[in-house]
């Protein structure tokens, strides 16, 4: 429902002088963080889909051994299949904040678990990658290493590098992404629950 027509019928069905019920005015505040998240969303949508191209492009760009294109598509199909549930489940979301309706304060608050909740799926789809770059990263190394003929020998001091590698690089994915949600859809998250929160004091 358009709050102009809302507010126009409110006003032919009271009188002039009757003043606009201050829910539906607070209600109306909750439409221009939806319209800034909805334009990043769009966004973020259009990089994810983008970005998972690529990476079926990525053993042509790192010039990966041919000999190891198997293990790297086998990888790929499975960040593949969460992909698409995450963008499908992300690009349901979206339509649902394109139908919003303003005098509606049940559908906000879904609106407002519901970005929490793609937020969360965000963090896992995110987590989810992490594993694959770093076994991509492995296949570029040893890919280079074997045409050299120089292959790395797996001792004790080589694990060790490895697992803090590992270690350190999923710390930084996990600190990366939560910022990058902090950042980018935080805020949306505050404005909503802001409203959210003037609704209730008023009943």
């Amino acid at each position: 429902m358009n709050f102009d027509n809302l507010k126009s019928e409110w006003e032919r069905e009271k009188g002039s002088d009757v003043p606009i019920p201050d829910a539906i005015e607070k209600l109306q505040t909750a439409k221009h963080p939806l319209v800034q998240l909805k334009a990043t969303m769009k966004k973020e949508l259009r990089m994810q889909v983008v970005s998972l191209v690529i990476f079926l492009f990525f053993p042509f760009i790192l010039q990966i051994d041919p000999s190891l294109y198997l293990f790297y598509y086998l990888g790929f199909m499975v960040v593949a299949i969460i992909s698409v549930y995450y963008l499908l489940a992300f690009s349901k979301f979206y339509k649902a904040v394109d139908v919003f309706d303003l005098a509606a304060k049940d559908q906000l608050l879904k609106i407002y678990f519901d970005l929490q909740l793609n937020m969360e799926r965000y963090r896992s789809w995110a987590f989810s990658l992490t594993p694959f770059l770093m076994f991509t990263v492995g296949l570029f190394v040893y890919s280079r290493r074997a045409a050299t003929g120089n292959l790395p020998s797996l001792s004790g001091v080589s694990v060790l590098f490895i697992f803090i590698l590992c270690f350190a690089s999923l710390v930084f994915m996990i600190a990366a992404t939560n910022w990058w949600l902090k950042y980018y859809y935080g805020k949306y998250v505050d404005q909503l629950k802001a409203v959210l929160d003037s609704l209730k004091e008023d009943n």
